[in-house]
C-alpha cells in the first residue's frame, strides 16, 4: 500500500515507519527534518505541515492512507487534507484515550461521550484540542469523501519513548539509583505497547470495518505501582532498590512519578473492540516491558 505519514520519525511515528517498511509498504514521510529515518525504502519530504504553499508543491499521488501523528491544533486536519496533491482513500488520525469525559466509572469504550470542557493547563488544552480535531476529522473527511479512522491509544510505552515514563525508571535501574516507590498509591492505569499501536494502525488501513470509526488501543491489564515494579523486577537483569515514600511526599517534593498516584486520577479504558472486530492481539505488559528494558539498557549503559 502507498502510505503518507505525517511526523513519522518521532517515537510512535518512528516505530510505525519501521514496522510498515518491513511489511514492504510504499512510504512517504512529511517531517521538519529534525529527525530523519534515512531509509532507502522511505521517501522523506522535509517541510512544516503548516506551510500550505510547500504542501501544495508535493508530487501528486494516490494514497491508500494518510497517517497523521502530529495534528495538535484546530485546522491541522483541515489544512492538511485540503492541500495535499492527489487522492486519499483513508485518513488515520492518531488521537488519544484522553478525549473521553473524565470521572466516569468503569471502562470507557468507543461509545463513551467525549470531553465537553477544557481543563486548565497544558495537558487539559492538549486533550481538548485532540477532541476538537476528532470532530474536525469527521467533518472534513465527510466533505471530501475520505474514509477516516481515529486511533485512541492509552499510555504508550516502549523503545524510542522520549517521554520520561518507563524509560526514567529503567535509567535509574541502570545507573544504580534507588527508585521512588509510593507505598500508599491507589491510582491505576493502562499501557499500550508502541509496536501494538503501530500494528493497530496498519490493521486499520484498508479495512472497511474501520471506516468512519474509532478504536481504543490499550491492553486489558490494569496496572498500579505495585504491579509496575513487580514486572520491572522480572525483566531487569540487575537488582535495584525501592525508596519508600508517600503520595503526599511525592507531590510536595515534586518527585517525577509519571503515572496516576491516586484513585481520583484514575481513568480506565476498554480496548477490546480491536480484538473482537479485527482479530487483534495485544502484547502482554510483561513481554512489552522486557523488550523495552533491553532497548533502553543499551541507551543508558
Amino acid at each position: 500500500m502507498k502510505i503518507l505519514v505525517i511526523g513519522g520519525t518521532y517515537f510512535l511515528g518512528r516505530v510505525f515507519t519501521i514496522v510498515a517498511s518491513r511489511e514492504n509498504h510504499e512510504l512517504f514521510l512529511i517531517n521538519r527534518g529534525t529527525y530523519t529515518m534515512n531509509m532507502p525504502s522511505v521517501t522523506e519530504y522535509h517541510l512544516d505541515r503548516h506551510d500550505i504553499d510547500e504542501l501544495k508543491k508535493l508530487p501528486p499521488q494516490e494514497y491508500d492512507a494518510v497517517v497523521d501523528f502530529c495534528a495538535y491544533l484546530p485546522k491541522d486536519v483541515d489544512n492538511l487534507l485540503k492541500n495535499i496533491p492527489g487522492k486519499i482513500k483513508q485518513y488515520i488520525y492518531v488521537s488519544t484515550c484522553d478525549v473521553y469525559k473524565r470521572n466516569i466509572d468503569g471502562l470507557k469504550d468507543e461509545s463513551t461521550e467525549l470531553l465537553d470542557v477544557c481543563y486548565p493547563g497544558e495537558a487539559g488544552e492538549y486533550m481538548y484540542n485532540k477532541m476538537l480535531l476528532e470532530k474536525e476529522t469527521r467533518d472534513v473527511c465527510k466533505g471530501l469523501g475520505i474514509a477516516y479512522t481515529s486511533i485512541r491509544p492509552g499510555i504508550i510505552y516502549g523503545p524510542f519513548n522520549y517521554a520520561p515514563r518507563e524509560s526514567m525508571f529503567i535509567q535509574w535501574v541502570i545507573k544504580g539509583q534507588p527508585l521512588p516507590y509510593p507505598v500508599d498509591a491507589d491510582g491505576q492505569f493502562q499501557f499500550a505497547y508502541v509496536k501494538d499501536v503501530a500494528r493497530a494502525i496498519l490493521t486499520a488501513i484498508g479495512s472497511e470495518k474501520t471506516y468512519n470509526q474509532a478504536f481504543n488501543v490499550c491492553g486489558d491489564e490494569i496496572i498500579d505501582y505495585d504491579r509496575f515494579f513487580e514486572v520491572l523486577k522480572k525483566v531487569s537483569d540487575r537488582p535495584f532498590t525501592l525508596q519508600e515514600i508517600t503520595t503526599n511526599q511525592a507531590m510536595e517534593q515534586n518527585i517525577p512519578l509519571p503515572f496516576p498516584l491516586i484513585k481520583e486520577e484514575t481513568e480506565l479504558y476498554d480496548g477490546s473492540r480491536l480484538e473482537r472486530e479485527l482479530g487483534f492481539e495485544y502484547t502482554s505488559f510483561e513481554q512489552g516491558m522486557e523488550k523495552t528494558f533491553q532497548a533502553f539498557k543499551n541507551v543508558f549503559s
